[in-house]
């Protein structure tokens, strides 16, 4: 396995830690002093776990380490790690769960649009708008992840910002994106839902 793969492996094992530090019940973290550092350990866990995001693509055109593999793992990995945030933040009722529904269902749609394009021998690739909902999905996930650990000492840096508008202007920045960049996806290939 190479370098790039490693490193989208590694992604879905920080996202299995990250939901796992979220859901310990908090009597097992305060028994070990963890308490106060979950929403810590779990932003950090977080954030690696995005970088490698950024990282396997780029080494792997780099390096010319591009695989079938890679093709298909990478975003699956992606996916599974949007989804994770995003539901946990709808859990912990910081993101609404429509906003959750819409993101995962962005993904979906464009999961089947490159089943469809497979099936015919094309392959989808990423484009800039995609790239800029990934980014977007990332900082409204640290944004309100960072919100709910603010009473942790690591993590009290936004108690002078106005938590509610900057929350509700990311949101809708990500949402928007989230959606034109799944319309543009579909418009851009919608022969293949034509000729299906």
């Amino acid at each position: 396995m190479n370098l790039p793969n490693q490193l989208t492996m590694g992604r879905l094992f920080l996202t299995a830690l990250f939901v796992a530090v979220m859901s310990i019940p908090d009597q097992l973290l305060k028994s070990f002093h963890l308490l106060d550092y979950r929403i810590t350990i779990a932003i950090l866990f977080f954030l690696i776990a995005s970088l490698t995001d950024f990282l396997d693509g780029y080494i792997a055109r780099k390096l010319k380490l591009v695989t079938d593999f890679g093709k298909l793992i990478d975003p699956l990995v992606d996916k599974i790690l949007t989804s994770a945030v995003f539901i946990i933040l709808t859990q912990e009722n910081m993101i609404p769960a429509w906003i959750t529904i819409t993101i995962i269902s962005r993904e979906f749609l464009v999961t089947g649009l490159r089943l469809l394009a497979s099936n015919q021998g094309k392959v989808l690739s990423a484009d800039s708008l995609g790239k800029w909902k990934t980014t977007s999905q990332i900082i409204v996930a640290s944004f309100f992840l960072i919100v709910m650990g603010s009473n942790e000492p690591t993590l009290n840096c936004l108690e002078f910002i106005d938590q509610p508008m900057i929350g509700n202007l990311l949101i809708i920045i990500c949402t928007t994106i989230t959606i034109v960049s799944g319309w543009s996806y579909l418009s851009k290939n919608r022969q293949l839902v034509k000729t299906s």
